[in-house]
């Protein structure tokens, strides 16, 4: 090679040129370090929320918006509270956390509002004798 020597290091090559006497470092390490075939990405689902958490939480929040119509939210809240509280048994999550406190406070207004309707309908019954 015309006059140049080459020696070779622990992470390069060093490339000795006889005629000028100057070194020239080329380093290689980065050339072989990457990989030609990457793994396919594979989802994870266990991350995902379960379909019962958000059954519970839908539930819930019509519990909320029906409780004051004649105190149907009931109807919707206890199977929120069951559903929310199957679900935080088989995968704790915040979507199923919400469902729970939302069907919780919707039986509570419906339940208030029932209370109320037969407070008031037993009133009006005893003023009407």
């Amino acid at each position: 090679m015309d006059g140049q020597n080459f020696q070779n290091e622990q992470n390069g090559q060093v490339t000795e040129n006889t005629s000028t006497g100057t070194n020239y470092y080329q380093d290689n390490t980065n050339q072989y370090t990457g990989s030609v075939y990457t793994e396919p990405v594979v989802e994870n689902n266990s991350d995902s929320t379960p379909g019962l958490a958000i059954a519970s939480l839908v539930m819930g929040i019509l519990s909320i918006v029906l409780s004051c119509c004649c105190g149907s939210g009931i109807i919707f809240g206890i199977p929120g509270l069951i559903m929310s509280i199957v679900a935080g048994k088989q995968n704790k999550s915040g979507v199923g956390t919400a469902g729970l406190v939302c069907s919780i406070i919707g039986t509570v207004f419906s339940c208030i509002v029932l209370i109320y309707y037969f407070a008031i309908g037993g009133l009006s019954m005893l003023a009407g004798m």
